[in-house]
């Protein structure tokens, strides 16, 4: 999943850690559960929740709100992300 894609600031501030760590809470975690994480290196922290799960001919979608609080600054981005057939997540928005 390209952080670009997540939308923004929130997107360009993300690095390889933080997309991997959206992409494990869209697979494993329940909808309106939500995972938070701060980067190490950045110091950038991430709350990803998802909040809705639905099913498409081609897998699984899943809408989700992440909020960052980059350099004291709180942003909040809306998406949808679908499972592709290697596993992957893709943004839909």
């Amino acid at each position: 999943m390209a952080g670009a894609a997540i939308g923004g600031s929130v997107g360009r501030s993300m690095d390889d850690l933080d997309r991997m760590r959206t992409a494990a809470t869209l697979e494993n975690v329940r909808t309106g559960v939500s995972s938070t994480w701060r980067n190490p290196d950045s110091g950038y922290r991430y709350t990803v929740t998802p909040t809705e799960t639905y099913e498409t001919p081609s897998g699984p979608c899943r809408e989700y709100t992440i909020n960052a609080l980059i350099g004291g600054r709180t942003e909040q981005v809306y998406g949808t992300a679908c499972r592709q057939a290697d596993g992957s997540w893709r943004i839909q928005n």
